[in-house]
């Protein structure tokens, strides 16, 4: 499914006299990584997931706020930036906090207008031996053509100040119910954030006030995506621009490795828009109990935790 470049590296070699050549042979040959992973492009920038949001109807947003015992022993639940305020009865957006990632769910009367059964993937982006800055591009095996050329940098009020966040790249994809970006994230922030230096961003170091590792979840493992064939290409052709690899090919469902998570992807022509299908969740400690939350089947399965929406997309087609 990914773009093949063919690369054709042709090298000139210069002979010297016999006496030189011998000496040659008997030094040290010095391989300058950097220029070969030019040629190849192969000096991409590393992946990783940062977390995903999903869209929910009223009644599942009510129940997985409102469900204290799964809430005192799934996740911590809070109201996002700046101050990570708790889960209220008039919230719209909650967030579920993990060791490395995290859950956004939102109700059908969120700020952001979105409707229910929409979702998105975020992921963030390094390059090596690069420190953020607003004018970072992603690095990436072929040029951008016409994916991830858009960009956005996000700016969040913390006090009297805007703040940075990250610096996001993208698709633009009119229509799509599944959107997906890939974004540099600014460890200033974080110093304005907490009032601490950080050398560098991680997501550990975001979501450690609020990740309580005395509960079951601990972060994402596996994504499940059903899609349209033009989100099936676009999302495919983008991981692949980032070297992303292709674990298994069953028919046109392919499974990627998408940095420290597997992406599962299949394309339909029988739905009409692209969805989150599955989450499958690693927990901290073996748990095999099952919960309902409105249209969301939530069943752990030892220390695999798997979050079902087939139920929310039949009942809100």
């Amino acid at each position: 499914m990914f773009k093949r470049i063919a690369i054709c590296l042709i090298l000139s070699i210069s002979f010297v006299s016999c006496n030189e050549r011998e000496k040659k042979e008997d030094s040290d040959i010095i391989i300058d990584r950097k220029k070969i992973d030019a040629v190849f492009n192969k000096n991409v920038s590393k992946l990783l997931l940062d977390h995903l949001y999903v869209v929910v109807d009223s009644i599942t947003y009510e129940r997985l706020t409102n469900d204290n015992q799964w809430k005192n022993t799934y996740a911590s639940l809070d109201l996002g930036l700046p101050d990570f305020a708790p889960v209220h009865d008039h919230s719209s957006t909650c967030y579920l906090r993990g060791h490395q990632h995290y859950i956004e769910i939102l109700g059908p009367k969120n700020s952001y207008n979105e409707p229910v059964g929409k979702s998105g993937i975020g992921f963030s982006l390094q390059n090596q031996d690069e420190h953020f800055h607003l004018g970072v591009q992603p690095k990436m095996k072929a040029s951008k053509d016409s994916f991830l050329y858009a960009t956005e940098t996000v700016e969040i009020p913390l006090g009297l100040d805007q703040h940075t966040w990250f610096k996001a790249f993208y698709t633009p994809s009119p229509g799509t119910a599944l959107h997906t970006w890939y974004a540099f994230y600014n460890p200033v922030f974080l110093d304005s954030l907490y009032g601490k230096h950080h050398t560098s961003y991680s997501r550990e170091a975001f979501l450690k006030p609020t990740y309580a590792n005395k509960k079951l979840f601990n972060g994402i493992k596996e994504i499940y995506l059903t899609c349209t064939p033009e989100d099936y290409l676009r999302i495919t052709q983008e991981l692949g621009y980032l070297r992303c690899k292709l674990l298994k090919k069953n028919g046109k469902t392919l499974t990627i490795k998408g940095g420290d998570i597997t992406v599962r992807i299949e394309p339909s022509g029988e739905i009409e828009y692209s969805r989150i299908t599955q989450i499958t969740c690693e927990l901290n400690e073996k748990d095999h109990s099952i919960i309902q939350l409105g249209n969301l089947t939530i069943t752990n399965q030892g220390t695999e935790s798997i979050w079902n929406f087939d139920q929310l997309y039949i009942n809100n087609p």
